[in-house]
């Protein structure tokens, strides 16, 4: 520790990180089958322009594994055929340290009057909580020729031909 220094880099850290993440919205799957995102008004004004995209990145809470046992838990196997024990690094799993699940999803429309963003699919629950919400980007959100293991090799490509 430096001369004067209550706490070692360490636990400054500890002390300094504390998870603050504003729920913006969440997902609404109601029974007509449609699907979207309810914007928390205050956040309305932050959709501004993003009609103009076509696909966002969605950053949700994974409620569901957000307990101590969920965020201990660090290797699982994926659910492919004959996939390897991975790190959950290395993995989609939804138990890990930080419970954050991320789609990439179509925008349907946008619904100004209702605070509402219609998309086509998303891997998470009716309520689950959004905490962020980022445009699309080809230029630098697309990996060509990226490396992947054996076991996810035929994962069927959502929104490329």
């Amino acid at each position: 520790m430096l001369e004067g220094e209550a706490y070692s880099r360490e636990q400054r850290i500890t002390l300094d990180m504390k998870l603050i993440a504003s729920i913006v919205g969440n997902v609404r799957k109601p029974e007509d089958g449609s699907i979207f995102i309810e914007i928390n008004k205050q956040f309305w004004d932050a959709v501004y322009q993003l009609d103009k995209f076509s696909h966002i990145i969605v950053l949700w809470w994974i409620t569901g594994r957000d307990d101590t046992t969920s965020r201990k838990h660090l290797q699982d196997y994926p659910p492919q055929a004959d996939a390897e024990l991975s790190g959950v690094f290395a993995s989609r799993s939804p138990v890990r340290p930080t419970p954050i699940g991320l789609s990439i999803v179509a925008i349907k429309k946008i619904d100004n009057d209702r605070c509402r963003i219609y998309i086509d699919q998303i891997d998470a629950f009716d309520d689950t909580p959004v905490v962020d919400i980022k445009p699309y980007m080809p230029s630098s959100d697309r990996v060509d020729d990226a490396r992947v293991p054996y076991w996810f090799r035929d994962n069927i490509p959502r929104y490329t031909t």
